[in-house]
């Protein structure tokens, strides 16, 4: 059952730079980067670096870091860690067990050196005493956001945390009375989020303009925030954090240096020396087992591509020669990723998460990576891709920015790069469109999510199929596969005009377009999990391929009923596909490539 698995490599050995701090112990400064599963210590004054690996195989993602005493506090998944990186060991670690995903998604410490944490999607406050290792919850400072992005304390016991995104607010709490107040009236809860920050003046500032996370820098009206009360501040000092969102670097004031750039995908810091001015760059030496693999797509030139996730970088791969080519990074690619492609005579079309990137790749150019086109929030996180048949049109869609429920679709052309958008409202509201395919007549089949991944809470309790008219864009129908499914993650049109399709639980089902009616439904949840672009069709063999985690699902199209059954299990987990090429599907199993016979 698993014979002729083949691994053709890593197509990117690389890993993103997460949150970082300088660390200082008697005049000597260390950078602390974060990764996913380790940090980098580097020594500032040797060059030097050394790699930590996280404490019981931890293996998730940091969100924040703080440097005090000589020590760097960071977060991954339950786990809260404190590292001496002069020792280049963690000296603490401790799995917070109170209901939440992620610890450490904000830091800060007040005027007794006591160190403060916040977590998701709770959005609960914790401290951490560096003396005791005692850990103290204070529980859930909001009931409905997820995003506590800031958190600082000033000098009479109370702590202000910044929240984001669907509805931002600021939250005001005393330590010793447990008193909790947002500062923020019932018309100031806009989309957005709040922002607070500790001034190396002592003083506790911050606004509710950023549109984000991420964009918090600027604001027109600043507040200073005292006793649990803010007011406008006519002047600010400046935080002790530099950058934004999960890749901000904490530097304390008695560093010599700073940080210009840092990037573990390109294996450097750049750094200059405070005083001096002098600068120098810092090559990086760590162990990476890869950066996951997203989408793939087999373009008109024979050739299979995609990119990683965390760090987003684009590659190709040659089935004939079995050789793999990276070409880098994509402009603004960031650490996300391409996760649906369609194509059209020699271009390519990649749309990408975050912020609905489209991107266009000449196939003729063998040696370039695919230029940035456009980008549409609308479709924040996009899912799926589709050229439309007799045209030079590709229509795309996915969820919607943070704080949001319902993604738009869009309709790309070729010729003129421009596009028209069709708001989530116009077709399914608070509906999201992840899956998309055609019918014979050029009408549009789409599968939706009511899932609200930017931190929404999310409207409506089913997914739905849906058909659009061709020609006017207009819905035509829609109804629920199977209650209680909040995803359709693919779906495919045979010949017969049936569609087949699979939701997020592992349902597949085959729905009659000409009867209206659902044919059949079989649960392969039994095969682990469905994958995003998951279906692939052999034409000669009139086979349609549907990958699972766990394996390989073969479904004959030309009986009238179709049954699906077991192909191949599948010795290496699929986590992303899917590609069929001379008799052998190709998939993603983390940083993998795999291939496995279909015979």
């Amino acid at each position: 059952m698993y014979n002729k698995l083949i691994d053709h490599g890593t197509p990117v050995v690389a890993e993103e730079e997460r949150t970082a701090a300088i660390c200082t112990k008697e005049q000597a400064s260390k950078l602390v980067i974060a990764a996913k599963g380790f940090v980098l210590i580097i020594d500032l004054e040797k060059g030097t670096s050394k790699q930590v690996f996280f404490p019981l195989e931890n293996k998730e993602y940091p969100f924040a870091s703080f440097s005090s005493g000589g020590l760097f506090y960071t977060g991954a998944g339950k786990m809260l860690l404190v590292l001496d990186p002069f020792k280049e060991c963690f000296v603490d670690y401790q799995v917070i067990e109170n209901g939440e995903e992620i610890v450490g998604f904000s830091f800060a410490e007040d005027s007794e050196g006591m160190i403060y944490f916040t977590t998701y999607p709770h959005c609960h406050l914790l401290s951490y005493d560096s003396k005791s290792q005692h850990v103290v919850d204070y529980g859930s400072m909001h009931a409905e956001e997820k995003y506590p992005g800031t958190v600082a304390l000033d000098t009479h016991g109370w702590a202000y945390m910044g929240i984001g995104t669907e509805k931002r607010d600021i939250i005001a709490y005393h330590l010793i009375t447990g008193q909790k107040k947002s500062l923020l009236s019932t018309h100031q809860r806009q989309k957005g989020a709040g922002y607070v920050y500790l001034g190396n003046d002592g003083t506790v500032y911050g606004h509710i303009e950023a549109s984000d996370l991420k964009n918090v820098l600027t604001a027109s009206q600043w507040l200073k925030f005292s006793q649990g009360e803010c007011n406008p501040a006519a002047d600010v000092a400046p935080s002790s954090f530099v950058g934004t969102g999960f890749q901000k670097v904490h530097f304390p004031d008695e560093s010599n240096y700073q940080i210009e750039h840092y990037s573990l995908s390109e294996g450097l810091v750049q750094i200059s020396h405070k005083d001096s001015g002098i600068q120098k760059t810092i090559h990086l030496i760590y162990h990476s087992e890869g950066a996951e693999l997203s989408s793939l797509f087999l373009a008109p030139d024979g050739f299979i591509y995609g990119t990683s996730m965390h760090p987003l970088q684009f590659f190709r791969y040659d089935p004939t020669k079995n050789s793999l080519q990276n070409f880098g990074a994509l402009e603004k690619g960031g650490g996300g990723n391409i996760c649906a492609y369609a194509s059209h005579e020699n271009l390519l079309v990649g749309v990408a998460y975050a912020g609905g990137k489209l991107y266009v790749h000449d196939l003729d150019q063998q040696s370039s990576i695919p230029r940035l086109v456009l980008e549409e929030d609308q479709i924040h996180r996009p899912r799926c891709a589709l050229a439309l048949s007799g045209t030079k049109e590709v229509i795309w869609g996915g969820f919607p920015g943070y704080g949001l429920v319902g993604g738009a679709l869009a309709i790309y052309n070729m010729d003129t790069e421009k596009q028209v958008v069709i708001r989530n409202e116009d077709i399914l509201p608070f509906h999201s469109t992840i899956c998309l395919s055609e019918l014979s007549n050029g009408d549009i089949i789409g599968g939706t999510s009511v899932e609200a991944p930017g931190g929404a809470v999310s409207k409506e309790q089913d997914a739905r199929l849906y058909v659009l008219d061709r020609t006017t864009m207009q819905l035509k129908c829609s109804f629920v596969p199977f209650k209680g499914t909040r995803e359709i993650i693919a779906i495919y049109t045979d010949m017969y005009n049936r569609v087949h399709g699979v939701t997020g639980l592992g349902m597949y089902f085959i729905w009659d377009t000409e009867m209206n009616s659902i044919l059949s439904g079989k649960d392969l949840s039994s095969y682990g999990e469905p994958i995003r672009s998951g279906f692939v069709y052999d034409e000669p063999n009139h086979t349609l391929y549907c990958l699972m985690s766990d394996a390989l699902i073969a479904i004959d199209v030309k009986q009238p009923c179709p049954e699906p059954i077991l192909k191949k299990g599948l010795e290496a987990k699929a986590s992303s596909g899917t590609v069929l090429f001379n008799g052998r599907v190709y998939y993603g199993s983390g940083s993998h490539l795999y291939s496995v016979s279909i015979e």
